[in-house]
């Protein structure tokens, strides 16, 4: 809910602001450091993060399933609603501010969604991780100083193009490069990847 409150807000202030193409992506980017972190709790030991009860965990894990089909349904369903929310707000921008409309074709608003979902997968299995062995509490702290950590880094240090995600979402994405980052994206995808595995050995291996 708390996703959806940011989304609406970015989206409401666009009938009032005419924010150009770059406050809009750093705009994007805050949105996706919110909806990571709130629905990346999917993990094996993810409760919400303001009614954490063990009872529930246990039971969960009791049902007939394996770990890797619990985790990969819950990872894969708080993916599928970041990229939805992400494409929300893509559509939105486009849909309600002028200043992207004339600036920027439909197509390559639909770019800038693939973008900002496959540079956030990795922050959101990172938060899938830490979801295997931390309170959803200190899953999302944690979460939000790795987001300012990368943003640190990608604006105080020559990081590679190539790592460095967080400028592949604002000023190396295509509404202001005119170019996909393709090799930030698939080093994202890739990391996300690791993550998951990464999850899935520490469920694995946890005692509840």
């Amino acid at each position: 809910m708390i996703s959806l409150g940011f989304l609406g807000f970015v989206l409401g202030s666009l009938y009032s602001l005419r924010t150009p193409v770059a406050g809009l992506v750093v705009l994007a980017t805050g949105f996706v450091m919110v909806i990571y972190t709130m629905l990346a709790g999917a993990g094996i030991a993810a409760r919400p993060p303001f009614r954490a009860t063990k009872g529930s965990t246990l039971f969960t894990l009791s049902l007939p399933v394996t770990r890797f089909r619990l985790l990969a349904i819950r990872a894969g369903l708080g993916w599928l609603e970041m990229a939805g929310g992400l494409g929300l707000l893509c559509c939105g921008m486009w849909l309600l501010s002028p200043v992207v409309r004339a600036t920027v074709t439909g197509f390559e608003m639909f770019e800038y969604a693939g973008t900002l979902t496959a540079c956030a997968s990795a922050l959101y299995f990172l938060s899938v991780l830490l979801a295997t062995f931390l309170d959803a509490r200190w899953r999302m702290v944690v979460g939000y100083m790795a987001f300012g950590a990368l943003w640190w880094l990608s604006n105080h240090t020559p990081l590679p193009a190539s790592l460095d995600i967080i400028r592949a979402m604002n000023e190396g994405s295509p509404l202001i490069a005119r170019t996909m980052p393709w090799t930030a994206m698939g080093v994202s995808l890739a990391l996300a990847a690791i993550l998951f595995f990464a999850a899935l050995k520490v469920a694995q291996a946890r005692e509840y």
